[in-house]
Protein backbone atom coordinates (compact mmCIF):
# COMPACT_ATOMS: atom_id res chain seq x y z
CA UNK A 1 0.00 0.00 0.00
CA UNK A 2 1.33 3.53 -0.59
CA UNK A 3 2.49 5.63 1.94
CA UNK A 4 -0.56 8.72 1.84
CA UNK A 5 1.60 12.44 1.68
CA UNK A 6 0.21 14.92 3.13
CA UNK A 7 0.72 18.72 2.31
CA UNK A 8 0.03 22.31 3.36
CA UNK A 9 -2.12 24.77 1.15
CA UNK A 10 1.11 26.67 1.42
CA UNK A 11 3.00 23.98 0.03
CA UNK A 12 -0.17 23.34 -2.97
CA UNK A 13 -0.20 27.10 -4.00
CA UNK A 14 3.57 27.18 -3.77
CA UNK A 15 4.39 24.22 -6.56
CA UNK A 16 0.50 22.72 -7.62
CA UNK A 17 2.16 21.53 -10.84
CA UNK A 18 5.06 19.36 -8.77
CA UNK A 19 2.03 18.21 -6.43
CA UNK A 20 -0.09 17.28 -9.11
CA UNK A 21 2.58 15.10 -10.67
CA UNK A 22 3.83 13.53 -7.25
CA UNK A 23 0.68 13.03 -5.55
CA UNK A 24 -1.96 11.73 -7.39
CA UNK A 25 -4.26 11.44 -4.46
CA UNK A 26 -3.96 12.36 -0.91
CA UNK A 27 -5.47 14.98 1.74
CA UNK A 28 -4.60 18.75 1.92
CA UNK A 29 -3.76 20.28 5.02
CA UNK A 30 -4.14 23.95 6.72
CA UNK A 31 -2.48 24.23 10.00
CA UNK A 32 -2.21 20.39 10.17
CA UNK A 33 -6.12 19.98 9.32
CA UNK A 34 -7.11 18.33 6.30
CA UNK A 35 -8.97 20.82 3.96
CA UNK A 36 -9.35 19.29 0.97
CA UNK A 37 -8.24 16.29 -1.21
CA UNK A 38 -6.73 16.08 -4.25
CA UNK A 39 -8.11 13.01 -6.25
CA UNK A 40 -7.43 11.33 -9.66
CA UNK A 41 -10.00 12.98 -12.09
CA UNK A 42 -11.16 9.12 -12.85
CA UNK A 43 -12.29 8.82 -9.42
CA UNK A 44 -13.52 11.80 -9.16
CA UNK A 45 -15.98 10.94 -12.69
CA UNK A 46 -16.76 7.25 -10.49
CA UNK A 47 -17.66 9.65 -7.38
CA UNK A 48 -20.17 11.94 -9.37
CA UNK A 49 -21.36 8.62 -11.27
CA UNK A 50 -22.46 6.91 -7.56
CA UNK A 51 -23.65 9.99 -6.19
CA UNK A 52 -26.37 10.76 -8.89
CA UNK A 53 -26.91 6.78 -8.68
CA UNK A 54 -28.10 7.44 -4.81
CA UNK A 55 -29.70 10.31 -5.83
CA UNK A 56 -31.83 8.66 -7.93
CA UNK A 57 -32.57 5.59 -5.35
CA UNK A 58 -33.76 8.25 -3.02
CA UNK A 59 -35.96 9.51 -5.83
CA UNK A 60 -37.10 6.14 -6.51
CA UNK A 61 -37.98 5.34 -2.65
CA UNK A 62 -39.86 8.66 -2.49
CA UNK A 63 -41.77 8.29 -5.20
CA UNK A 64 -42.43 4.49 -3.98
CA UNK A 65 -43.65 5.72 -0.01
CA UNK A 66 -45.56 8.70 -2.15
CA UNK A 67 -48.34 6.34 -3.38
CA UNK A 68 -47.93 8.61 -6.51
CA UNK A 69 -47.46 6.15 -9.78
CA UNK A 70 -44.97 7.11 -12.59
CA UNK A 71 -48.12 7.40 -14.80
CA UNK A 72 -49.40 10.72 -12.75
CA UNK A 73 -46.07 11.83 -11.96
CA UNK A 74 -45.74 12.54 -15.56
CA UNK A 75 -49.33 13.73 -16.01
CA UNK A 76 -48.86 16.10 -14.07
CA UNK A 77 -45.49 17.24 -15.08
CA UNK A 78 -47.50 17.80 -18.58
CA UNK A 79 -50.14 19.95 -17.01
CA UNK A 80 -48.06 22.21 -15.50
CA UNK A 81 -44.67 21.64 -16.72
CA UNK A 82 -43.36 24.74 -14.61
CA UNK A 83 -44.32 23.49 -11.45
CA UNK A 84 -46.28 26.09 -10.36
CA UNK A 85 -49.24 24.35 -9.07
Amino acid sequence: MKQRIHISVVEARRGLSHWLRRLKEGPITRRGKPVGVLIAPEKYEELRRVQAYLQVLRLSRSLAESGVTADELLHASREDPEGQG
